[in-house]
């Protein structure tokens, strides 16, 4: 190919290939960016109603963007305070290509861009949904904020209900070696989407 250029040209030439072709050999999706291994760590709940004193409980969580098959990955929240009731448990179905991940057209709609900023929000079943935040490799903050048109367990209508994820990770090298992070494991679950439903998913359970 080279046979007729200078032996320094050929140099150049071949180092500008690689130099050009390396973005596309090192290029990562959303997904092993920021999928396939949970986050864990502090969530804390929040609950404010339209008048009145607002409350705040700290408990445990996780996020985990998992591929679900090519092109598609779910969102998958899960927090709990411990020796309470106070839980959450929510699967987001979505898509991904190089501009990012975002859930599967509906009512509430939420995505997060290739470079981890988190957005997104919507009505569904008398709830008004609004998503903030922001992924990296080893750390999530993300804020899931969700108010009541209705009264619901003994909360009135016009109650916000913040969900504040502050998880986090072991880059992959810390991790080499480990099958999962320690005090977690991944179970079988249902768990519940914004329509209302439920779908069976693989969430960390810690302790």
């Amino acid at each position: 190919m080279f046979g007729n250029l200078p032996a320094f040209c050929s140099r150049t030439l071949l180092t500008a290939l690689l130099l050009a072709l390396a973005p596309c050999a090192l290029a990562q999706d959303i997904i092993e960016r920021f999928g396939e291994r949970a986050y864990t760590g502090r969530v804390d709940f929040k609950v404010a109603p339209p008048s009145g004193k607002s409350a705040t409980h700290y408990g445990r969580g996780s996020v985990l963007l998992q591929r679900s098959a090519p092109g598609k990955a779910s969102l998958q929240l899960q927090g709990k305070v411990p020796e309470s009731t106070t839980q959450t448990e929510l699967t987001v179905p979505g898509i991904y290509d190089d501009t990012g991940w975002r859930s599967e057209p509906g009512d509430v709609q939420m995505s997060i861009t290739a470079d981890g900023r988190v957005s997104g929000g919507g009505v569904s079943n008398g709830r008004t949904f609004l998503f903030s935040g922001t992924f990296s490799p080893t750390d999530v903050r993300l804020e899931v904020r969700v108010t009541t048109a209705r009264e619901e367990g003994g909360a009135p209508a016009g109650t916000t209900l913040t969900f504040d994820y502050r998880v986090k990770r072991e880059s992959l090298e810390a991790q080499a070696g480990r099958d999962v992070e320690e005090g977690c494991r991944l179970v079988m679950r249902p768990i519940a989407n914004f329509g209302g439903g439920m779908t069976m998913a693989q969430v960390p359970e810690c302790d």
